[in-house]
């Protein structure tokens, strides 16, 4: 029975950590808007997908934002939202 409670809950902190892992955070100053392209990069060359519930003409080239995304298999980062930063 002890061995089943260990196993459960290291099956759970992994499953937990996993989840996290998902979603990342980068904060900094918009270097570009590309409203065309529907991307956002900050100034540290981060470049970021935006949603397209996000209208991208209310960014503004200087503006300190936190962007919390996804990040695919191939690296291409997907903002699932955008928010001034603290």
């Amino acid at each position: 029975m002890n061995k089943f409670m260990i196993a459960a809950s290291a099956t759970a902190l992994l499953a937990a950590s996993s989840f996290a892992a998902l979603a990342a955070e980068a904060s900094g100053a918009i270097s570009t808007v590309d409203a065309a392209a529907g991307t956002v990069t900050l100034d540290s060359g981060q470049t970021f997908v935006l949603p397209t519930t996000l209208d991208a003409a209310s960014l503004q080239a200087g503006q300190q934002v936190t962007i919390t995304y996804d990040e695919s298999a191939d690296g291409k980062m997907t903002a699932t939202e955008v928010s001034p930063a603290m």
